[in-house]
């Protein structure tokens, strides 16, 4: 488009024209100015340059000198000066609020933060030193201690960190004793620790395990020395209680002593001066044991043939079964012509006797002949008897051409046994020595009022194999050391005892050992039931103690730790009294006896109560006072 000024027409598509424009549209006022400026001068008479200069400067110099006024608000007073007060009465609220935090909840949150964090350390401590981490817990109570000075946890705590510690050092002393072969220093130090720290690690077992060992080898030792001595049934009783308390235990040697003293036993039975019929059987037992031992071994089988036969031949004899007698007899005395001291000869010349008569009161008079004349080819002190019956009967054995004149009858006299014979043969068997208590290694030996045999008897604990031991005062001596020893800590320093108390009440005690810092220590009480407590013993472990209390009323069997801990009632009765305890040898059952059937029964129970069984099974009379031979 073109427009014309006086003679004279700008292009309104000029670039020029055009800057400016977007300028002047942009407020840009300088360069817009700028730019009409120069279209002015290039078209001096153009009314459209002159008018957009002067637009472009009336902008310019209207924006340099007018300042636009904010619009104009009705305010709403009521609402401002409502919500005005509301802020006050929340600042109000707010000050308050944390002038209380700042006087009176701030102490009781950071007392509820320190609580908290006491708690955390603390429990982090005893979890530690129930863990065994004993530095870690130490570290923690230390803490513990940072805040709160003398606090009672922590300093028990770091006690009970430095028992751990002494106890931890024993354990070490002990297993390096024990590995060594000092038995009973190992034993002293494991019950040290038990003392300290009831059920620590494997302490119990240990001690178990030491005086297995330790019985062992007091009893090999007392073998041998009865061995040595000549003490044979003694040294076997040892030997074969060995191999029932540990069939591993020098399996070889134990065997081959066995066998020389089983053999040695039958041989001097054999060959005891006078001779025993009745100790015979005995004499075939320690044959047949000796075989047993050795299967292979040619002198035992043949003692336990010649005995078998001899018995056999000799029972046949008294049944006058001659001719049978005679054959078991016969080898006998073929093998051994001096057998029991000649008695074999003897019982053989009075059978070959008897079965010559019954051939001769037969007719058979040969076969009688020759009977006598082997009774009268043996060894006896006297063989008259038989050559006379020879004698007697000879002439009627050869013909002649003369009539025989038919003898009279000889009455046969009833055959008399001789009397060397029957001296022989009732000679008493010598009553043997009874063995002592302890040998009676894992049975249980117990009172019986048995009408018969009163007195002390021994079972096992499975209330087979019942034996009778005897009333003799030694026996009972040796009953009461045995009772004394059970009350003994498995060290034998510590000892258990139960005495009254100043409240009246009878309670258990533990007599510590004496020391040279303390040579006369105080007991230490380790019961406080309100009933009486009695009849303590030490398990063979030492780990734990049993007692009869009637803090129910009625007598009961408890068990305690030897710290006091872990008090615990196994049985539990209305009116019955279950009294006498006694541990197994490996501290895992317990006997007594009960009244809870009638009459005093022994019941055997395991450690923790159940399973509870009468082994007595006797309801005639009544059996009390068991103690397990350890």
């Amino acid at each position: 488009m073109t427009v014309a000024v006086r003679g004279q027409a700008i292009d309104s598509d000029d670039p020029l024209y055009q800057e400016g424009l977007t300028h002047l549209q942009a407020g840009e006022w300088a360069e817009a100015i700028r730019c009409f400026e120069e279209l002015a001068r290039l078209y001096p008479n153009s009314r459209l340059a002159q008018g957009a200069l002067d637009e472009a400067r009336f902008k310019a110099s209207l924006d340099a000198t007018t300042r636009v006024k904010a619009k104009q608000w009705i305010i709403p007073w009521r609402a401002l000066t409502v919500r005005a007060l509301t802020v006050l009465v929340i600042l109000i609220f707010a000050v308050q609020g944390g002038r209380f935090i700042s006087e009176q909840a701030a102490p009781l949150l950071a007392r509820a933060r320190l609580e908290r964090q006491q708690g955390q350390l603390l429990a982090e401590a005893n979890a530690y030193l129930g863990a065994g981490k004993l530095d870690l817990a130490e570290a923690r109570y230390h803490d513990l201690l940072a805040l709160v000075p003398d606090h009672p946890e922590a300093l028990k705590g770091l006690a009970q960190v430095e028992t751990q510690r002494e106890v931890i050092a024993l354990y070490q002393e002990a297993v390096a004793l024990q590995e060594q072969g000092d038995y009973e220093p190992a034993v002293v130090k494991f019950t040290e620790i038990l003392v300290r720290s009831p059920g620590y690690r494997d302490v119990s077992q240990r001690i178990t395990a030491i005086k297995h060992r330790q019985d062992l080898d007091a009893l090999f030792a007392a073998a041998e020395a009865d061995y040595q001595a000549g003490l044979a049934v003694e040294a076997i009783a040892k030997y074969e209680q060995i191999r029932a308390i540990d069939v591993s235990e020098r399996p070889d040697f134990v065997t081959d002593r066995l066998f020389e003293l089983s053999l040695t036993m039958g041989r001097e039975i054999i060959e005891r001066d006078p001779p025993t019929v009745e100790a015979v059987p005995q004499a075939l037992d320690y044959f047949t044991k000796a075989l047993a031992l050795h299967p292979r071994d040619t002198e035992a089988a043949l003692e336990q043939r010649l005995a078998r036969l001899f018995l056999d031949g000799n029972s046949l004899y008294y049944q006058g079964r001659w001719d049978e007698a005679i054959s078991r007899l016969r080898e006998v005395y073929d093998k051994r012509p001096q057998y029991l001291k000649g008695m074999v000869a003897t019982l053989l010349y009075d059978a070959y006797i008897h079965s010559g008569d019954q051939f001769r009161d037969g007719d058979d008079l040969y076969q009688a002949y020759e009977q006598y004349r082997r009774a009268a080819e043996l060894p006896v002190a006297d063989t008259a008897l038989a050559r006379g019956r020879m004698a007697a009967i000879q002439p009627f054995m050869t013909p002649t051409p003369t009539p025989t004149v038919t003898p009279t009858p000889t009455v046969t006299p009833e055959p008399t046994f001789p009397p060397a014979l029957l001296a022989l043969v009732n000679t008493p068997v010598p009553t043997p020595t009874p063995v002592p208590l302890q040998t009676h290694r894992n049975s249980i030996v117990f009172y019986s009022e048995n009408p018969d045999q009163p007195g002390l008897w021994a079972m096992d604990p499975a209330g087979a194999n019942r034996q009778y031991l005897g009333n003799s005062p030694a026996l009972r001596k040796q009953y009461d050391a045995l009772i004394e020893r059970a009350r003994l800590s498995p060290d034998g320093r510590y000892r258990v005892y139960n005495l009254k108390a100043e409240e009246g009440k009878v309670h258990l005690f533990i007599q510590p050992p004496s020391s040279e810092q303390f040579p006369n220590p105080a007991p230490r009480q380790l019961t406080f039931l309100t009933g009486l407590s009695y009849d303590p013993v030490w398990s063979p472990d030492g780990g734990r103690i049993a007692f009869v209390s009637n803090d129910n009323g009625s007598d009961d069997i408890w068990v305690v730790r030897p710290d006091g801990s872990e008090l615990t009632r196994l049985t539990l009765n209305t009116w019955e009294w279950d009294k006498h305890p006694s541990w197994s040898p490996d501290s895992s059952r317990i006997v007594f006896w009960s009244n809870r059937t009638g009459r005093k029964q022994i019941w055997i129970m395991d450690a923790d109560g159940r399973n509870a069984q009468n082994i007595s099974n006797n309801s005639n009379w009544d059996e009390y006072d068991p103690i397990w031979i350890k």
